[in-house]
Order: C-alpha cells, then structure tokens, then sequence
C-alpha cells in the first residue's frame, strides 16, 4: 500500500534514533552528532552530542531528550546540555523515550520496566511490572528492544516484545488493554521479541517493524488488526535490525536502515495519487 519515495542521507557515523519537531523538522542522532533536516528535507542545523544515542524525542518547545544506554541528556533547542539524569538500579538500558505533557517515559531493556519521571528528572515510579492480581502479564525483554510510543489521544502503549504484541497503560501504571499476534503470517509478529518499534501517523493507525524477518506494517492499535503493509522483507537483507521508526507531519514513514546509513521513506499510494490531482 506505499511507495518508497526517496531517503535522507544523515552523512552519521552510527545513525540510532530519529524524532519529529513540532515544526516538522527532521531529527537524526548518531555517533557524536544530531542532524537537523527542515524544509525540503534540506539539513538545516548539526547538533554535537558527546557518545552514541540510543534513542531521542524532540518536544513541542524545542526541548531535546537524548537516552543513552545507561542515562539521559536533556538538552535545549540550540543544544546545549541542562540536565543529566543519572540512570536507576545496577544494568540500565534505554531503548525508547517518549512525553506526554509533564511526564516523561523511558523504556529500559535493562529492567523490563517503563520508567516514569516528571520533566525535571524527578522518577515517579515503574510501568509494566508483573502482577497478576492487576491482570499485568510482565514486559519480556529477550533482546535489548523495548520501545514505547504515545498517540495523538494522549495513550501510551508500550511494546512487550517477548509476548509479541502491544499493551495499554495509564500514567499510575494501570493496564488498560492489550493484545498479541504471535506467528509466521503477515498479520502478527514472529521471533523471539517483536515488533522493535513503533510510531503513530496523524489518524492515528499504529506502523511497526520488525527485526529478523523485517516487515514494517500498519495495524488498528486498538484491537490489533492488521491492516496494510508499508514495506516486505524484499527490501530489507534478511536477518538485522531497523534502528527506528518515525511519521512525519506529511504521515510519511520514515525507515532508519543501518545497512545503508541512511533513513529511506515511504508514502500511501493513495495519499500521493490525492496530491497528483
């Protein structure tokens, strides 16, 4: 159901993460550096960090979260570092950052938790711990892959990928709903821990991919329905790994691809054929 339109090419050393501005610019880290594409997808601005980030979020005022593998940065719009959060317990990992208004989420691999935190690095609590007394399977975490997203209603789902699916939860780590497709087929996940991200368009319909046997694919988040799929197992050399996921404000799906060091894009057929008339 999409075409693969065109790519960045980041000029990085190691690109990990990507995340979209409110202004719909492009965010691009690597070794050492983040590159800024604007309009156009001409890059606009390079921003030096020091290391290689794991994961990032760019928040409506600018604010810049880095997560590396055992802490975060929070830097400015121009890019200058004003809070370092020191990481939590003995084997940190942070794969995933996401914002919601006045909290801040981070997925750590390490944990097989959500970490919850207020926006001046304060920890709150944990999310995804088992408890069967509040119907709380456990995050399973096989390989360092846990990522967490919010959608354009204020919901956080938070991949678990050893069960192979998605689940719901609010803010105080209640679950809300949850849903899981292990298999072989196109319409669920399969391995030992998938999907390895997540990203939402603007109407709100859920884009995963996946590692191992790569497949980036379109769901309902609500009930798990699959729905289309945006890019085969043909396009990508077997056996690796995407480094992420993002949708921009035109809902392209934009792919990090570590083979080739760039982030290539695909758009809706029938979104392109909308512009053409």
């Amino acid at each position: 159901a999409y075409d693969e339109t065109g790519f960045l090419d980041p000029k990085l050393d190691s690109p990990q993460a990507m995340s979209i501005g409110a202004d719909g610019r492009i965010y691009i880290a690597g070794a050492n550096e983040i590159v800024v594409f604007g309009k156009g997808d001409r890059e606009v601005n390079r921003i030096a960090v020091d290391g290689k980030p794991k994961c990032m979020t760019v928040t409506p005022d600018g604010t810049i979260f880095v997560g590396y593998s055992d802490h975060v940065e929070v830097m400015n719009a121009e890019g200058t570092v004003e809070a370092v959060w020191e990481p939590r317990g003995s084997h940190p990992f942070i794969t995933s950052i996401a914002v919601l208004e006045d909290d801040v989420f981070l997925g750590d691999a390490g944990h097989k938790v959500v970490l919850r935190y207020d926006r001046e690095g304060n920890f709150i609590g944990e999310i995804g711990k088992k408890n069967e007394d509040e119907d709380i399977p456990g995050i399973q975490v096989p390989s360092p892959h846990l990522d967490l997203a919010i959608n354009d209603d204020g919901d956080l789902w938070v991949v678990n990928p050893g069960l192979l699916g998605m689940e719901r939860y609010r803010t105080d780590g209640s679950i809300v709903t949850s849903w899981y497709r292990p298999t072989l087929k196109l319409e669920g996940f399969s391995g030992c821990c998938n999907p390895t991200h997540v990203a939402f368009t603007g109407d709100g319909k859920l884009i995963t991919a996946e590692k191992g046997l790569v497949r980036v694919k379109v769901y309902d988040v609500t009930n798990g329905e699959y729905k289309e799929l945006v890019a085969g197992s043909k396009l990508f050399p077997r056996e690796q790994s995407l480094k992420d996921i993002v949708v921009d404000q035109d809902n392209r799906i934009l792919v990090l691809d570590p083979r080739n060091n760039m982030v290539r894009i695909f758009e809706e057929k029938e979104t392109r054929d909308e512009k053409r008339t």
